[in-house]
């Protein structure tokens, strides 16, 4: 009887022993782990932690088998400088916590501008850029596969070592989750008619700096072309020069292009920078107005002064262009 009392308080003693080794190997016992790895999508999580240099002990067989976490893991590429417990170093991997890289890309932002960007940021490569682009299936106009004013000025976050495939098709796709094309692209006309008012939306973009004024100046234009007359636009001839020039001097207008509107009637061939949602809205719905011409006010504010005639427009000049600010 005495030997069976001892088996069982034996037993009980290496219980609880196990459990609190357990406890503490899975809970308590802290890992530093130095090292960028990425878990790819279909590896074993055996590979993987022979990668980062976990030993696969009985407890840890003991936790996956418990736990089911072995299953949750995401995919991801993961920067660890730290000190991890087992579990903490899994609920990591199972939230998906992965360094991620932010991107902004600001309204009005060109293709070139993203572009370099993003290879700034080691995102992606000048081949890999082009590449994608080249295969990318797009619904609306991309004329000579020119994606000019479909990426879409937003922040947006990628995991380190994101497929560059997935980065293009993020900024493409947001373009139409906020623009369908079932909305504005239906028929081919419809495609020709969206992407014109788009084109117009980008000037609008690099030419207004206070939302309220957009569609404003989005009146401008059209009354412009209404009539017949240039949009003699400044952005669109900074274009041409990369929008690297301060100030457009008369010399600049001169310059031949399809793009130069001083020189050419009607619209650019495409768009001129990627624009927001308030720049495609004016350019989609612009106000209702006589005006044919604006200028800065010289005041400071980023605002317009518009006029209905080409004398009242001169005559603010010459009164207001000196004034101190």
């Amino acid at each position: 009887m005495k030997t069976i009392k001892i088996f069982i308080f034996s037993i009980v003693i290496i219980f609880f022993f196990g459990m609190g080794t357990y406890y503490y190997e899975i809970h308590m016992k802290k890992i530093e782990i130095k090292k960028e790895v990425e878990f790819k999508k279909g590896e074993s999580v055996g590979e993987f932690l022979n990668k980062v240099g976990i030993e696969q002990n009985v407890f840890l067989k003991i936790y996956f088998r418990t736990s089911g976490i072995s299953s949750e893991i995401k995919a991801g590429h993961y920067k660890l400088d730290s000190e991890y417990t087992i579990s903490e170093f899994f609920n990591l991997l199972k939230e998906g916590r992965s360094e991620m890289i932010r991107v902004t890309i600001p309204e009005g932002f060109t293709v070139e501008q993203i572009k370099k960007l993003l290879i700034s940021k080691g995102m992606i490569s000048e081949e890999e850029f082009k590449k994608t682009l080249e295969e990318a299936k797009f619904p609306y106009m991309t004329p000579n596969n020119n994606f000019e004013g479909y990426f879409f000025p937003e922040t947006y976050y990628f995991a380190v070592g994101s497929n560059p495939k997935l980065i293009i098709k993020t900024m493409l796709g947001e373009f139409l989750r906020k623009f369908p094309v079932e909305n504005h692209g239906e028929t081919k006309k419809d495609k020709q008619d969206f992407y014109e008012k788009l084109i117009l939306a980008s000037i609008i973009e690099r030419e207004a700096v206070l939302d309220l004024e957009k569609p404003i100046i989005a009146s401008v234009f059209y009354n412009r072309i209404k009539k017949g007359m240039r949009l003699e636009s400044d952005a669109t001839v900074n274009y041409i020069f990369g929008y690297e020039k301060k100030r457009i001097y008369y010399k600049d207008l001169r310059i031949e292009s399809p793009y130069n509107t001083y020189r050419n009637h009607g619209l650019p061939p495409a768009p001129i920078g990627n624009p927001g949602s308030l720049a495609i809205e004016a350019s989609l719905k612009p106000a209702s107005t006589g005006y044919y011409f604006f200028v800065a006010t010289y005041d400071g504010t980023n605002s317009h002064h518009f006029t209905k005639t080409y004398k009242e427009h001169v005559d603010y000049q010459k009164k207001n262009k000196n004034k101190p600010k």
